[in-house]
């Protein structure tokens, strides 16, 4: 299609808030202020988000009761179902039931959700895909084969995205096309030096874990101004003299000026910290993060410590560490520089129609 051509695009994410809201969301609403229309294809746990379809099959983590007893500091990084063959299956057909009296133009998916590719394939139209977790691929054993036999059920062979988008540079991840998500330049006064946070869906799978009083022990005996997000529950932990403990932060905003950043590794976390140039203590949690640790490791901007039998004292160590450690800010600010050069994410719409 040529750049100006009105195009009816459906977005397809599963119903999870850290899929939807730092990219999906703001890309759907991008496309929208291009001329172009587009809605989102999501589960009910999610059908609050502005321009949204529901798909009515598809669950929310929560919805499949409590996760089993998790301890992160006792059993180590936990191996998280990223495929399930009959939750394909439904979004596939959902997304069909929606799809053939809306007629899209182009199917655009989040990494995580499939059931958008296969529909689109269905239709015969072209398919895309922004990386929200690059690496959780590869986490998925026999992928293709898998992807292959919900595509039997539909009677259908596969096809190549039309366009695929990727959030980081190619020093990261390979990908079509490479874009930087708009970030706020704001920062706290006195900001703290580092920042430590573990993602919106920590708290779920943690309950009753102590890696979080493990991590403000450490902090605590770190020289250094430090914010930790502890979520909303009651804190029994420890209350160190230079660590302020929050519910939630303003991550990017604490990361424009922090000099050290403690995660989890989740994908939109370190991409944050690519963007804002801040040497990572990565502590793996689960699915892609062990992949997204061992990254930031290669590149230098950070190093990985593992969770099973941590204690404050090894935390703190490898903190101090990166903090004196120059070649670690180095090359942060090296990859800071190359998310610099990158096009903006609002970008995207003119590209993907002229892809398709």
């Amino acid at each position: 299609m040529r750049k100006g051509d009105h195009v009816r695009v459906l977005l397809t994410s599963l119903p999870i808030r850290s899929h939807l809201m730092p990219t999906v969301a703001p890309l759907a609403q991008a496309l929208r202020e291009r001329g172009h229309e587009a809605v989102i294809a999501t589960g009910p746990a999610m059908a609050h988000v502005e321009h949204t379809v529901v798909m009515p099959d598809i669950p929310a983590p929560t919805d499949f009761g409590p996760p089993p007893p998790w301890h992160p500091e006792r059993d180590g990084t936990l191996k998280v179902p990223l495929w399930a063959e009959e939750l394909v299956v439904r979004a596939t057909a959902n997304i069909l039931d929606f799809a053939r009296n809306w007629r899209p133009d182009v199917i655009l998916r989040e990494t995580n959700e499939y059931g958008g590719q296969i529909a689109a394939e269905v239709l015969g139209i072209p398919h895309a895909l922004v990386e929200i977790a690059p690496f959780a691929p590869l986490e998925i054993p026999d992928l293709d084969e898998r992807k292959d036999k919900v595509r039997a059920r539909f009677g259908v062979g596969a096809t190549e995205p039309h366009f695929t988008a990727g959030l980081t540079p190619a020093s990261w991840h390979p990908a079509q096309h490479h874009y930087r998500v708009p970030t706020s330049r704001q920062s706290w006064e006195k900001a703290p030096e580092i920042v430590a946070t573990f993602g919106t869906n920590a708290d779920l799978l943690m309950t009753g874990s102590s890696l979080p009083h493990i991590v403000v022990e450490a902090l605590g005996k770190v020289p250094a101004r430090s914010v930790v997000a502890i979520g909303r529950g009651d804190w029994t932990g420890p209350r160190p003299s230079n660590v302020r403990l929050e519910p939630e932060v303003p991550q990017q905003q604490l990361l424009n000026t922090a000099k050290v950043f403690v995660t989890h590794a989740g994908y939109s976390s370190v991409r944050e910290g690519l963007t804002a140039g801040v040497p990572m203590v990565a502590l793996p949690l689960f699915a892609d993060q062990p992949r997204n640790a061992a990254r930031v490791e290669e590149l230098n901007a950070g190093v990985t410590v593992d969770v099973k039998g941590l204690t404050a004292r090894v935390l703190a160590d490898r903190i101090q560490h990166v903090l004196e450690t120059k070649a670690y800010q180095d090359s942060a600010e090296r990859l800071a520089a190359e998310m610099a050069e990158l096009p903006l994410f609002t970008e995207i719409p003119d590209h993907l129609v002229s892809a398709v």
